[in-house]
């Protein structure tokens, strides 16, 4: 009962998308129903006849440039493979399960990052300003911009972090990538 609670604490549900996805296959179907009907009982279609829409699909690539009909195509293929991958895909949210004790314990990846930046800051005597951690879904970047004159292992920097992500007993568990980013540097990594 409670993996079912944390899955849904930590995975994003796609109502949303398949509500408006449907809403919007709905409104096709019956729009095309109400043209059929229409046509059938010999009345003026609402926008365009089923034959008339018919008609202008399969002259469309005669009629339109070939570039414009490529550029649809790939179009609505993008938007296919988008679609396709928001089905099929995780939808994870940026949280971690901590298993600490018996109850579901469900921590949001902000937390987990100041908590991961005041151990690294408080160990290694650094401003806060100091320390950055981004926490993804299995690992954590620890970049660290020391002091001029001030020298951080990047090994002990990555074992401070490793340590109190261990604490955590994270689910699924996050390794630390460590960086010491020095002052002096233009963008250059150590």
């Amino acid at each position: 009962m409670l993996k079912r609670v944390v899955r849904r604490e930590t995975h994003s549900p796609r109502t949303v998308l398949a509500v408006v996805v449907l809403v919007l296959a709905a409104l096709a179907a019956m729009y095309t129903g109400i043209e059929v009907v229409l046509h059938l009982l010999g009345l003026g279609p609402l926008l365009v006849a089923p034959g008339a829409a018919l008609a202008w699909l399969t002259m469309l690539p005669d009629e339109v440039p070939q570039a414009a009909v490529v550029a649809g195509g790939a179009v609505v293929a993008v938007i296919g493979v988008a679609l396709v991958w928001l089905a099929v895909g995780p939808g994870r949210r940026p949280k971690h399960e901590l298993a600490v004790s018996s109850h579901a314990v469900v921590v949001d990846n902000g937390v987990i990052a100041l908590a991961v930046a005041e151990r690294v800051r408080r160990e290694l005597d650094l401003s806060k300003a100091s320390v950055v951690i981004g926490i993804g879904h299995r690992s954590a970047d620890v970049t660290v911009r020391p002091e001029p004159g001030q020298t951080i292992d990047k090994g002990r920097l990555r074992e401070i972090a490793e340590a109190e992500l261990a604490s955590y007993d994270l689910s699924p568990r996050v390794r630390a990538h460590a960086r010491v980013v020095r002052a002096a540097d233009t963008g250059g990594l150590s």
